[in-house]
């Protein structure tokens, strides 16, 4: 039997697809081992979103072989498509497998006489029926990207917006709760998309109540969604599901200055973005608002950088996920010139120092009451997230329950619940 390790670099997609091959590969025979355990193939899942993320792949190829001369690499992922022939010229490197063929990389494996035109894979053939090494279970919905951001690498790699059957998603919810899992995150590359090729309107709703239906279903969350997508029959799902489908949502905001998000080609300004915030606060009791942001974008003046300041302010996140601007070759974005390093990194110290206070002032409502932790860590104090995304250290609770606990303070980023 083959010792197989997949190493996963980057999004939830990318992490739902690596548990899809493991599950194909186990099914063909190959024994699945942890990447630091010696093994007779290794297939690496990249990323390509920025440069130093196909640097850091090229450097664990360079480490497996060193380690593992005799071993067999293979290369998949989205730097498989923006860097393949670099991959392949590199010593151990078997085999690159682009986005449209990794479904049909078990087989691959399997017999290496095979090739994809024989196979005729397709991106959705990548199911999972669990989801090892966590709590929470990622489905994926939705692959691709028709938005076209000027720093956006991904569209390219991936390809345009493709949606899962709807069928194909509440099967693979149904099997994931069979399997126990209690919280389910709808991920896709723009989940917002769902559906829309085939209705012309976004089909969450529908697919958030038919896997609400599903017995051992007591949660769903989003992974994240454009602002400007939260239409009011996604709000009406949310608000009749009476917690069930969390109060939560992850809106990718880049920036607050109207310019930069032009010239970055995001599809709102910050009027429209604080506008979907109070019209879902308007109907949803205290959501939860995490967000992107990225700091330090070439036409990003220090004017620009305070109405990003000043927006996150209003917006009342209670998590800043902050990214610097980094060229990405390509990309519209990469030939504008760069700002200096040292002005990227006091502006990431300056929002990181108010994302940390933003998260405290969020939390600290709900100090004194209630909220239901979905437990994910119990090897120390139990840890977990609420359903407004807060993570939470309990006195306890065993791994996947839900326990009601009281807030009793906000430490170290998080709430204390007795």
């Amino acid at each position: 039997m083959k010792r197989c390790a997949v190493l996963t670099f980057g999004c939830k997609v990318n992490q739902h697809e690596s548990q899809a091959l493991q599950e194909g590969l186990r099914l063909r025979g190959f024994e699945i081992v942890d990447p630091a355990d010696p093994a007779d193939v290794y297939v690496l899942n990249t990323c390509t979103v920025t440069e130093t993320a196909y640097a850091e792949a090229a450097r664990v190829v360079r480490r497996i072989h060193r380690r593992s001369p005799e071993a067999e690499i293979t290369v998949t992922g989205c730097a498989a498509d923006s860097h393949g022939d670099q991959f392949l010229g590199m010593p151990g490197v078997r085999r690159v497998v682009v986005h449209d063929e990794k479904s049909a990389l078990p087989l691959l494996l399997e017999d290496p006489r095979l090739s994809p035109e024989d196979l005729k894979p397709s991106i959705f053939d990548l199911t999972i029926s669990r989801f090892d090494g966590h709590t929470r279970a990622f489905l994926k919905i939705q692959d691709g990207c028709d938005l076209r951001c000027s720093f956006c690498i991904i569209p390219q790699v991936r390809g345009a917006s493709q949606s899962r059957p709807l069928e194909e998603a509440v099967e693979e919810g149904r099997r994931l709760a069979e399997n126990g899992y209690r919280e389910i995150v709808l991920t896709g590359v723009h989940v917002g998309s769902f559906g829309k090729e085939v209705s012309g309107r976004s089909l969450i709703p529908d697919l958030v109540e038919r896997l609400l239906a599903i017995p051992g279903i007591a949660r769903l969350r989003l992974s994240s969604i454009e602002a400007n997508e939260v239409d009011d029959r996604l709000i009406e799902a949310m608000r009749g599901s009476g917690g069930r489908f969390c109060p939560h949502f992850h809106l990718p905001l880049q920036s607050g200055d109207d310019g930069v998000l032009r010239d970055m080609r995001r599809r709102y300004n910050p009027a429209q973005f604080l506008r979907t915030l109070d019209r879902i606060r308007a109907r949803i009791d205290e959501p939860g608002f995490t967000t992107d942001v990225i700091v330090g974008f070439p036409t990003e003046t220090d004017e620009a950088f305070e109405g990003t300041l000043d927006l996150c302010r209003k917006a009342e996140f209670s998590r800043i996920h902050i990214f610097p601007y980094s060229h990405r070759r390509g990309t519209d974005a990469s030939r504008l010139p760069d700002l200096p390093g040292a002005v990227k990194k006091a502006r990431l110290n300056e929002l990181r120092a108010l994302a940390g206070q933003l998260t405290e002032r969020f939390a600290s409502r709900f100090i004194g009451r209630e909220v239901e932790v979905l437990v994910e860590e119990a090897a120390g104090p139990p840890t977990g997230y609420t359903e407004r995304y807060l993570k939470a250290t309990l006195a306890s609770g065993g791994p996947n329950q839900i326990v009601r606990a009281r807030a009793g303070a906000f430490r170290d980023g998080g709430l204390l619940c007795a």
